[in-house]
């Protein structure tokens, strides 16, 4: 599947290669394989968290929950592992809570009517406050297990196990995202809701799939962490929602929706990563972080709006003229 790479995806590039160029200079520490590979691996969780923020941005939601539901399936897994259940229906049973909270999602946003923002902002607090009942503000311990362990710390050609699966991830989504009607009739969806049920989409199936799916990928997220860690504690996962948004922004992903890009989300969450661990190798204060990161999320939205109203409707007609065929089918 070959990939497109717009005139977003190349600048993401350049502005990466800049970084990576400058630090080189100013720091001996930094372009070793030993510390690139440990931005990937840092990156990794929310890159695949991102992933999923992508898909829903694209419909013109958002989902605030991907980080209390990263806490509330790694822990769901690693209480299974504790109570000895099999390693397969341990990590099933984290994914499906993740699919679960995903779904409730989809259906108080479309069947209430409440906005994403608040749907989600809801259940954010709910999960997070349930996994600090369920834990009793004490981290799950004692629950690793050889094979379990694997998954975060294991190594295939010394590269770490969460950093294959980003890209495992990301090449099926990327599958999903452009070569399937689900991924078209998404785009169609955040370019025009109205036109979308002209063409006989039912949208709010539609919508449901989006936010199971953003779910389901926080939860695989969440069950990365979990064995990364060897711990679940109340707070894992916490403000992860925000750094998975801002690698969709700087990935060219539209917060008004009908454009994404799981390649520049991808690269999104490099940049933001390889930004700390230079600030760090430069002994910046961590403070500084924060507003360094928060100015490349305003010039990523500025460059997006500028940039992406022309192709947001040509791309808008483009995918209702695909989806037009399958008038009397679903998503």
């Amino acid at each position: 599947m070959p990939l497109r790479f717009d005139r977003q995806i190349i600048g993401l590039i350049v502005f990466l290669a800049v970084i990576i160029v400058a630090m080189s200079f100013a720091s001996d520490h930094f372009l070793t394989y030993t510390n690139l590979l440990n931005v990937l691996q840092q990156s990794a969780f929310v890159m695949i968290l991102a992933f999923g923020m992508t898909f829903v941005l694209s419909t013109g939601g958002i989902d605030l929950s991907v980080g209390s539901i990263v806490g509330i399936s790694g822990g769901m897994t690693a209480w299974l592992l504790y109570h000895d259940v099999n390693i397969v229906l341990a990590i099933l049973g984290g994914m499906i809570a993740g699919t679960l909270i995903g779904i409730v999602n989809g259906f108080v946003i479309t069947k209430l009517g409440i906005s994403p923002f608040i749907a989600t902002l809801a259940m954010m607090i709910i999960a997070r406050g349930v996994l600090y009942v369920w834990t009793g503000a004490i981290p799950f311990r004692d629950f690793m297990k050889s094979n379990f362990e694997f998954l975060g710390q294991g190594r295939i050609l010394n590269i770490q196990f969460p950093i294959i699966i980003a890209i495992v991830l990301l090449f099926m989504l990327l599958f999903v995202y452009r070569r399937m009607r689900f991924g078209r009739h998404i785009l169609a969806l955040g370019s025009s809701e109205e036109a979308v049920r002209i063409s006989g989409i039912k949208v709010d199936r539609l919508r449901i799939k989006v936010y199971a799916l953003s779910g389901l990928i926080a939860a695989i997220a969440g069950i990365l962490l979990a064995s990364r860690l060897t711990t679940v504690h109340p707070e894992m996962g916490k403000n992860y929602e925000l750094e998975a948004i801002a690698a969709a922004i700087i990935g060219g992903t539209l917060l008004s929706g009908g454009k994404g890009s799981l390649v520049g989300t991808a690269l999104g969450a490099i940049i933001l990563f390889l930004i700390k661990n230079a600030m760090n190798l430069l002994n910046v204060h961590p403070y500084w972080e924060t507003i360094v990161v928060g100015v490349i999320i305003l010039v990523a939205v500025t460059v997006n709006m500028w940039g992406g109203d022309r192709k947001l409707e040509r791309r808008g007609r483009k995918s209702l003229k695909e989806v037009k065929p399958a008038k009397a089918e679903s998503a």
